[in-house]
């Protein structure tokens, strides 16, 4: 038997009144997979069923929330939540979001409760809110009615629009924790780049990043075409159609297959490397609003808006609740998303250069490289530069191949030698000078110059005496 099939022998045998509320009643509903998370409202001690389950299906409970009689039980990488009724059933369905979700099918008989209306709503397509407080008893409702929206085609209705417009600034004060997961869900979306624009229309962007719509008139030179803000949604238009073709475009056709393990791979809870690159584009210029500048001919600058932008990003991603693992991910594409662009403007890439960009950016500059694409791409009202793209095409393929093809000898050539050796060899004090040394090494090994011990010890006394003459 599945999870759900259990679920449903085990109430049989307790003699006690249940029904499953919420997602799953919806997605039948609809014709939809039900998913792995099932809702069950019970007339009777839900964490005492809850645990009487999971002794009996050799689950793992937890009790989420002692005050209300809340408790889950994870079996199968499914989540059963047990629940006790909140008053009667027609009371209970009155605290929960959206009328498609409050609907209730008793077990055993299968009768379907639905006293707002959920049904019709499903026909309609649109999300309404169950009451006019229900955003104000749980602000982060207001990024499910976005999520909601686009996880099923549904518009949100209009009554239900206004409430969301009244009480947006509410997000501000939501569980942080809830609030990124719902937020990460959006930007999971297939089309997460209308979503986030849907987020700013109703004012939810602001409250929620307010170092993104801070973008909002900052003006650039030539060749951008749009302010900041504009430009970052259509670098999220971009990103959204690279990824839709799985990554095919990126390097004119090659290493389509390692790309898309890399971006499959999660980094923290069911959080991957493509979502977070979503996530990465949505912040990349937000250092700009701080750094901008105007010469004395007029043209607008941004110095240093990548490390500012990293420092930025660094407290979102802090604020957020993300782990450290993702914060380093984002920061660091953030920070060197432009050193791509700036290899494919030299009239050729050397493996020396190969070597800096992945030895500063580690396997971010995968990401650096997909993202860099799409932001040029967003510079310029449409068409493309044709050829500006293919050259970026191009330096994607030479990075990408040195980083799968060649890792060994260009992106982490083994160490020759080490700092004693140096000491010892060159007669030369301990301290910085010696690891400026070993890195002119390895950047020697990366370019084809170095390739044994005795080959190294040359080439630093050939750096040394080549410094003292000078």
């Amino acid at each position: 038997m599945n999870v759900l099939e259990r679920v449903i022998s085990f109430i049989a045998d307790q003699n006690v009144e249940a029904y499953f509320v919420g997602g799953l009643v919806r997605d039948e509903l609809l014709g939809r997979v039900v998913k792995r998370d099932l809702d069950l409202a019970i007339d009777g001690d839900a964490a005492e069923l809850a645990r009487a389950f999971a002794d009996q299906n050799g689950g793992a409970f937890y009790l989420m929330d002692e005050e209300h009689n809340v408790a889950r039980v994870i079996l199968d990488d499914t989540y059963v939540d047990f629940a006790q009724l909140r008053g009667t059933l027609r009371e209970d369905l009155a605290t929960r979001d959206f009328t498609i979700n409050a609907m209730a099918r008793q077990l055993g008989s299968h009768e379907l409760t639905d006293p707002f209306h959920g049904q019709k709503h499903l026909a309609q397509k649109q999300i309404c809110a169950v009451t006019d407080e229900a955003f104000q008893n749980d602000p982060v409702r207001l990024l499910r009615a976005i999520r909601f929206a686009g996880e099923l085609g549904f518009t949100i209705g209009a009554h239900t629009e206004k409430l969301v417009r009244r009480d947006a600034h509410l997000l501000a004060f939501a569980s942080m924790e809830r609030a990124r997961d719902e937020f990460f869900k959006i930007l999971a979306a297939p089309n997460f780049s209308t979503l986030l624009r849907q987020m700013d229309n109703l004012g939810l962007l602001s409250t929620f990043l307010p170092e993104v719509t801070a973008l909002k008139g900052i003006t650039q030179s030539p060749p951008h075409a749009f302010d900041v803000f504009e430009h970052t949604l259509r670098v999220l238009d971009e990103l959204e159609t690279i990824q839709a073709d799985a990554y095919a475009d990126v390097a004119n056709g090659e290493f389509v297959s390692e790309l898309q393990a890399h971006f499959a791979r999660a980094v923290s809870a069911e959080r991957t490397r493509g979502i977070l690159l979503r996530l990465a584009a949505l912040l990349h210029d937000i250092g700009k609003a701080q750094t901008r500048s105007v010469d004395d001919a007029g043209a607008i600058h941004f110095y240093d808006h990548e490390p500012r932008g990293a420092a930025m990003s660094d407290a979102v991603m802090r604020r957020l609740r993300f782990s450290n693992d993702e914060s380093a991910i984002v920061t660091r594409v953030v920070v060197d998303h432009l050193r791509p662009a700036h290899l494919a403007r030299e009239p050729r890439v050397s493996n020396r250069a190969v070597y800096r960009f992945f030895r500063d950016a580690g396997d971010a500059g995968i990401d650096a490289c997909v993202l860099m694409l799409a932001d040029q791409r967003a510079r310029r009202a449409p068409p493309i530069d044709a050829a500006e793209d293919a050259r970026q095409r191009a330096v994607n393929a030479l990075l990408l191949d040195r980083y799968f093809r060649a890792r060994a000898t260009v992106i982490a050539p083994p160490p020759l030698i080490d700092g004693h050796t140096l000491i010892k060899e060159l007669k030369i004090e301990p301290g910085k000078r010696v690891g400026e040394l070993l890195e002119a090494i390895r950047e020697a090994q990366a370019e084809g110059l170095v390739n044994t011990r005795e080959e190294a010890l040359a080439f630093v006394r050939g750096v040394s005496a080549t410094e003292k003459k000078s």
